[in-house]
């Protein structure tokens, strides 16, 4: 079984984002930087799979040459081949550019049977780049998936999370995964494995190599960010001591006031 999971590198969630107001961009230089969470568990499931199955697993992701150390946390977790696409026309990409970029860079390197991504990103938090890489793939596709449940020559059925509860769905090979927290927990790399990944050579390749149209990926996105602002604080509450009783009227005094009763 050959597998594949799509990994971002992105800012540590320890730091406070900042803005620079001179390029409406979120600062990311001298920026600690991390995988994105729900990749690692995307990069677990893929390692279980090849485990019980066979094949193996490779990792891919987008973005500078930064990116190979998030590409080594995969080798050193336990895949086998990784891939990076960078180049400078893919600046500024939107989902749908990404989806693209993605999706040709896959087609570029083989087949696969199970495609794997994180259920979201933690720095846009938009889910939508597995989705989209499955509909350029024209594959079929199962989002949220708390748990793999059986994989066939031919199928793999996964218990999905949906707002009405949990579903269990059956797809056709080759299908495309995307990861929740609760679905396993990553496994930590060991020294030898992180040794090996250090040393390990990562294929590079740009928009030309894949097969990507330049006019299609960065700026020319068919979306773009017009405003990107950093919210107004909150301003803090007010304190209502006395007895419960006191205390129940004055709140209830105060929503009546603010029209929120």
């Amino acid at each position: 079984m050959n597998v594949l999971v799509c990994i971002k590198q992105v800012p540590d969630n320890a730091v406070v984002p900042k803005l620079d107001a001179a390029t409406n961009r979120v600062v990311k230089d001298g920026v600690e930087t991390m995988v994105s969470p729900f990749d690692l568990n995307a990069v677990e499931a893929g390692l279980k799979l090849v485990e019980e199955h066979g094949g193996e697993v490779s990792v891919l992701s987008v973005g500078d040459d930064s990116c190979k150390t998030t590409l080594r946390i995969g080798l050193s977790m336990g895949a086998a081949k990784a891939y990076l696409v960078n180049d400078p026309a893919l600046e500024d990409s939107d989902t749908w550019a990404t989806s693209y970029t993605l999706a040709k860079a896959i087609k570029s390197i083989g087949e696969f049977d199970v495609i794997l991504c994180g259920k979201q990103a933690i720095d846009d938090d938009a889910g939508q780049v597995g989705a989209g890489i499955a509909e350029q793939l024209g594959i079929s596709q199962i989002t949220y998936v708390n748990e793999i449940k059986e994989v066939t020559a031919d199928t793999l059925t996964a218990k999905r999370v949906s707002p009405a509860g949990e579903e269990v769905v059956e797809a056709k090979l080759p299908v495309l995964l995307t990861c929740e927290k609760s679905l396993n927990e990553p496994r930590y790399p060991t020294l030898k494995r992180t040794r090996m990944a250090n040393r390990a050579e990562i294929p590079v390749m740009d928009c030309a190599a894949i097969g990507a149209d330049a006019a299609k990926v960065g700026k020319n996105s068919p979306s773009a960010i017009k405003k990107l602002y950093t919210p107004a604080p909150r301003q803090s509450g007010e304190l209502i001591k006395g007895e419960a009783e006191e205390i129940g009227k004055i709140a209830v005094q105060k929503l009546v006031e603010q029209k929120i009763i």
